[in-house]
């Protein structure tokens, strides 16, 4: 791909952000319970993606925290009751944090309960719009993950 073409996406990449900002994430942080921050939310939805079981290393690469914030998150997630550790029967120094319940119920609530705002965007759109907006999240969410969370660490 051409630096232009590149300069381009760049460009557009930037120009969505504050829209994805005022129009998704601060309709969504203003509906989150209080004592649930983003990140937590993220940590939860990451973590019920890739399975619901993991050891921090394991998610680290996932939510791109280091390993100080994400004992501080876990300890957090632990006390609301959304996170269990879980240690391992063959060697008790491997800890895996566990999705529970409560968050899976948390998760599922929210969704249905709190963010009826995207539903009224969604319905807002024309047809076409709302296909579009689809096949765009469809495959944001098939190369997002596939970003290296260290990318800014490399341009420094």
């Amino acid at each position: 791909m051409k630096k232009e073409e590149i300069d381009l996406i760049q460009t557009t990449l930037l120009g969505v952000l504050p829209y994805w900002n005022y129009r998704i994430a601060k309709p969504f942080k203003q509906r989150l319970d209080e004592g649930v921050s983003m990140e937590m939310y993220y940590f939860l939805q990451t973590l019920r993606y890739c399975g619901g079981t993991m050891t921090i290393s394991e998610l680290m690469p996932w939510v791109g925290m280091q390993k100080q914030q994400m004992t501080k998150m876990t300890n957090r997630l632990a006390e609301l009751g959304f996170i269990r550790r879980v240690y391992d029967s063959s060697d008790r120094r491997i800890i895996k944090i566990q999705i529970t319940e409560k968050a899976l119920d948390y998760i599922d609530h929210f969704l249905r309960e709190d963010m009826g705002c995207f539903r009224r965007l969604l319905e807002s759109m024309d047809e076409k719009d709302l296909a579009d907006f689809k096949t765009a999240t469809d495959i944001l969410i098939r190369i997002l993950p596939k970003i290296s969370y260290e990318w800014d660490k490399e341009e420094k």
